[in-house]
């Protein structure tokens, strides 16, 4: 890793938010006018709803999967962490040239709206825009580290596009099966009721013949194991996201629930 002793993109980014903070703090304290303390705390306010907005797009709960635990000893050269601290500068001490093999990428399009994240993402660079500043943001800095991670992302742009589409694509499916299982729902309810019939025990009919004996299978799905088991595989061939669950048999009813 490079040994420069130049401001990392990092650390200017971090100077630049903080020389904006600074700016807003001095405005508070020297302009006693409430409508300039009104649009600061608006600012602010702004960027923590963006923050919030941005995160929401985020399974937080499925986070943990997408890195390779293991993996991550490798971004970071031990023996040179003293003068990275010493010197201040994070590219002594990283080696992100490895990032690849740290995150599960079928696990991170499975975790992240990429849509959402995206727009999220510009909305957020625009109200920290405001508080900086204009272009405040942008960094001429040479940082080593930067640069991997840029390489990174644009390698892996193309399957993001892919898996963006395919998100896109499950949302709809997802949308025209809630519409499914609520008319099996119905239609079940219906065929459960009129099972009940005076006519019926159950699905057992009521005669006084001994021998009458119902062709009809109980309930409205077989007992069967034939009903609980699916050859059809869970996921679809070269796809980026995980399908939806698929429906069979007695999973219609846990599918209703779960809606």
């Amino acid at each position: 890793m490079s040994q420069a002793t130049s401001s990392s993109t990092f650390e200017q980014l971090s100077e630049n938010l903080k020389t904006g903070a600074v700016r807003l703090l001095e405005e508070t304290a020297t302009d006693e006018s409430d409508e300039t303390l009104s649009a600061t705390a608006a600012e602010l306010w702004d960027v923590v709803e963006e923050v919030e907005d941005i995160l929401g797009t985020i399974d937080l709960e499925k986070l943990p999967d997408v890195v390779e635990v293991s993996a991550l000893p490798d971004l970071l050269e031990l023996d040179e962490l003293p003068e990275a601290i010493h010197e201040r500068d994070p590219d002594a001490a990283l080696d992100l040239s490895a990032i690849r093999h740290v995150i599960h990428l079928r696990e991170l399009w499975n975790t992240v709206d990429l849509v959402d994240f995206q727009t999220e993402l510009r909305q957020l660079r625009a109200e920290l825009e405001d508080v900086v500043g204009p272009d405040l943001l942008d960094s001429s800095g040479g940082s080593e580290a930067a640069t991997e991670v840029t390489s990174f992302v644009d390698g892996v742009k193309p399957d993001a596009a892919d898996a963006a589409i395919q998100q896109q694509a499950k949302k709809a499916a997802k949308a025209a099966r809630n519409g499914v299982v609520e008319g099996h729902s119905t239609f079940e309810t219906l065929y459960e009721s009129t099972g009940r019939g005076s006519g019926y025990a159950g699905r057992t009919p009521v005669s006084k013949n001994p021998t009458a004996v119902s062709s009809v299978p109980y309930g409205p799905l077989p007992a069967s194991v034939s009903t609980r088991v699916s050859t059809v595989p869970r996921g679809v061939r070269g796809a980026k996201v995980d399908a939806l669950p698929r429906i069979y048999g007695r999973r219609w009813k846990t599918a209703g629930r779960s809606r």
